[in-house]
């Protein structure tokens, strides 16, 4: 008899969860078969943007455009800064500030940045959508422009998020002094990297809504032998050193740039754009494989009937 019921409760007993995974514990497993190599992922992406005259034309346009209007307001340079408003956030978040402080100064311009980081929302999400379609169909349309507005809403929430980890990691940073510095704010730019990528990329190509996105774009990057943190590092932090880099073209406040800093700036979008044709390519091919959030159990049938109880018996008598 006892053995009988032991047996009905195991039989009865909700499944344990699996163990939770540390944040960096994938890096020690095996590299992923379906996931693509990093410089495959990367070739294909600067083949698929590079060669198309839709994504060139549509981004050499958009930076001509906006360097006219930032102009036309007041801002004084940098021109360089300009070389990332095609990257992801929160690489592109220095962008947004240098260019609202520039224009209405630091107390204005910190309030301000919000506008900024929608507009270069709206190009990021174009852009995205171009390089997806890139990497599913050899080319890219109008249709693909159209069809990367989807992730406007969560790519204008991580221009919000980027604003947030650039001045935490400034905060930090401030507090550490010294080459501490240098690491919290390259961390802080590699790790943000490394799991929000595929959230644009997710918004796209799944339509899911913005928790969904951030979270599904989380559990991709953290998937063992993935590689992705390793991705983000070689990408992010070559990026965060022209921040640092004094000689470069167009670093200087002049609002007529000569030609090699319109090549430098040119050079480094486009080089953006082939990146988000790698994210792309490396989500798209292990979209099936990521896990879904997990699913909050119920309550049973025993807590409901002894929650039912402890009310009843609280209540006071008629």
């Amino acid at each position: 008899m006892s053995a009988r019921s032991g047996s009905s409760r195991s039989r009865g007993r909700a499944p344990a969860p699996p163990p939770r995974r540390g944040l960096l514990s994938g890096m020690s497993a095996a590299p992923m078969d379906s996931m693509p190599r990093i410089r495959t992922a990367f070739t294909r992406g600067l083949a698929g943007t590079w060669s198309s005259p839709l994504v060139v034309g549509s981004l050499l346009a958009w930076l001509l455009a906006e360097w006219l209007v930032v102009v036309a307001l007041g801002y004084p340079g940098p021109f360089a800064l300009l070389a990332h408003v095609s990257a992801p956030t929160p690489l592109s978040t220095f962008t947004d500030l240098s260019l609202s402080t520039g224009i209405l100064g630091v107390r204005q311009g910190l309030l301000f940045v919000f506008g900024t980081a929608a507009v270069h929302a709206l190009w990021f999400s174009v852009l995205i959508g171009l390089a997806i379609e890139t990497i599913e169909s050899g080319g890219a349309t109008r249709w693909g422009a159209i069809r990367g507005l989807r992730a406007f809403p969560v790519v204008l929430a991580l221009h919000v998020i980027g604003v947030a980890v650039v001045f935490a990691a400034q905060i930090v940073a401030a507090l550490g002094g010294g080459g501490l510095a240098l690491i919290v704010q390259m961390a802080a730019l590699v790790g943000a990297t490394w799991v929000f990528a595929f959230a644009p990329v997710i918004a796209v190509t799944e339509r899911r809504r913005l928790m969904d996105c951030l979270g599904r774009s989380m559990r991709a990057a953290r998937m063992p032998g993935s590689g992705n943190l390793t991705f983000a590092a070689l990408y992010a932090v070559p990026i965060f050193a022209t921040f640092l880099t004094p000689g470069l073209p167009g670093v200087l406040l002049d609002v007529n740039p000569p030609s090699p800093a319109w090549i430098y700036v040119v050079l480094m979008n486009l080089l953006h754009a082939a990146i988000l044709g790698a994210f792309a390519l490396r989500y798209l091919a292990i979209a099936e494989e990521v896990p879904e959030a997990p699913v909050r159990a119920a309550p049973s049938r025993e807590r409901a009937a002894g929650s039912r109880r402890r009310r009843s018996r609280r209540s006071p008598r008629a």
